[in-house]
C-alpha cells in the first residue's frame, strides 16, 4: 500500500468517526434500485436542472432512449417518489413530470458524482 493511499484511508477513517446504524447491504439496495438504473440518473439531472418536463421534453434530453423505457423508467421513479406525474391539459393530454421534494433530495448526491467525474473520471485517466 503506498503512501498515498494510507494517507487516503486514514483521511477517510478520521471524516467517518460517526456511526451509522445501517445496514450498508440494505443502503446500496436502495441506491442501486434508484441511481443504478442506466435512465434515472439522467431524468433526474433533467429535472433537477430544467425543471418540470413533459414527456417529450424528457425524450429530447435523452439521446438513444425509447418511448418504452422512458415510460417504464418514470413509472418507477413516481413509485419511488422521486417523480410526480401531472396532467395539464385533457384534449389533448398533455402530462409535466417533476421531482417530489424526495427527488429534489438526491442533488448532492448528483452534485458529488458530476464533481468526483471531473476529478476522477474517464476523461481524466487519459491526461
Amino acid at each position: 500500500m503506498s503512501l498515498e493511499s494510507q494517507t487516503v484511508a486514514w483521511d477517510r477513517q478520521e471524516e467517518s468517526r460517526e456511526s451509522y446504524f445501517v445496514d450498508p447491504e440494505s443502503v446500496f439496495v436502495d441506491i442501486q434500485e434508484i441511481l443504478g438504473r442506466k435512465w434515472h440518473p439522467r431524468i433526474i439531472y433533467y429535472l433537477l436542472e430544467d425543471g418540470p418536463l413533459g414527456f417529450s421534453g424528457l425524450k429530447d434530453r435523452l439521446n438513444g432512449i425509447s418511448s418504452k423505457m422512458l415510460s417504464e423508467s418514470l413509472s418507477s421513479l413516481e413509485e419511488h417518489g422521486l417523480v410526480a406525474r401531472q396532467i395539464v391539459s385533457d384534449q389533448p393530454v398533455r402530462v409535466e413530470y417533476s421531482l417530489t421534494e424526495r427527488g429534489v433530495g438526491i442533488q448532492p448526491v448528483v452534485d458529488k458524482m458530476f464533481e468526483w467525474s471531473e476529478q476522477y473520471g474517464v476523461a481524466t485517466e487519459a491526461e
